[in-house]
């Protein structure tokens, strides 16, 4: 029998941990569990959803999909583990998607509630950040949504990217289905810009990336969204202190000068070791 609104909240807080959500989907655990979470279109109880994802459409489809970049990707150290897709009791529908869960949340989330480290550390995490990259990119995956918030953190500051729903994979699943977040987007008119899905527009943003990590800020700041438009249309970049040790870096990757994110990471360790 499906619950009451009431109800259904109630039950909600009584076994269900909210840890995350978008407009196409509601992360959870079940109360108790600190390993995994569920990745769903609502909060499931007794077979029943409540609380749908606002713009959550197809999410069967959605889950084995994303359950397919994760099997593509393998296992690595700087990837979230993937447990698979849960299932209707029909065998086929796909109601969640199964993720090992990040004791420390994301890393924007984490850079908001922590002091910045020593910038050398910094720049091991933007290192972990390239080669993970390198890797994605070598199973043929392209993951065109890269920020900080699809970067997951755990002890000792060990990162593991995440969230591949809409990630292209060579001879499969040749489009993106998502755009990467403003913040990321190249600062020019949208016809000198390379097109999503390219290497060159990944690059980009792994730019973007390394400048968020090692200025341990957001980039662009907390503004709205139509002051983020103006300075986009005006041709605005990031913000980077003079003395940022990968200042250079960060820049030619914006100028897409470098052809691979292995090229980027090991810039980025002959810094590290000056």
């Amino acid at each position: 029998m499906r619950l009451s609104d009431h109800e259904a909240a109630h039950a909600i807080r009584d076994r269900l941990e909210p840890v995350g959500r978008t407009g196409l989907s509601i992360v959870y655990a079940e109360k108790g569990n600190t390993k995994t979470v569920l990745k769903a279109a609502g909060f499931w109880l007794d077979g029943e959803m409540y609380d749908h994802a606002a713009l959550a459409e197809d999410t069967s489809n959605r889950f084995k999909r994303e359950a397919a970049l994760y099997e593509a990707l393998g296992s690595h150290s700087c990837i979230l583990k993937c447990m698979g897709v849960e299932l209707m009791p029909n065998g086929e529908e796909a109601w969640a998607l199964r993720l090992e869960r990040a004791p420390h949340g994301n890393l924007r989330e984490y850079m908001g509630r922590n002091d910045a480290p020593a910038m050398s550390r910094r720049i091991r995490v933007a290192v972990d950040l390239a080669e993970t990259m390198q890797y994605v990119h070598d199973r043929g995956v392209i993951w065109g949504d890269v920020s900080a918030r699809n970067i997951l953190v755990f002890d000792d500051l060990q990162i593991k990217l995440c969230d591949f729903a809409g990630s292209s994979l060579l001879g499969t699943y040749p489009d993106l289905l998502f755009s990467y977040e403003p913040r990321y987007w190249v600062p020019e008119p949208d016809e000198e810009a390379p097109a999503k899905g390219t290497l060159a527009m990944e690059l980009f943003s792994l730019g973007t990336a390394i400048c968020e990590i090692t200025e341990w800020a957001v980039p662009y700041g907390l503004i709205e969204i139509e002051e983020l438009q103006q300075k986009l249309m005006d041709g605005e970049y990031p913000h980077i202190t003079e003395n940022n040790p990968v200042r250079d870096i960060i820049q030619k990757l914006w100028r897409f000068e470098y052809g691979s994110a292995q090229e980027v990471a090991d810039a980025l360790k002959m810094v590290n070791t000056i």
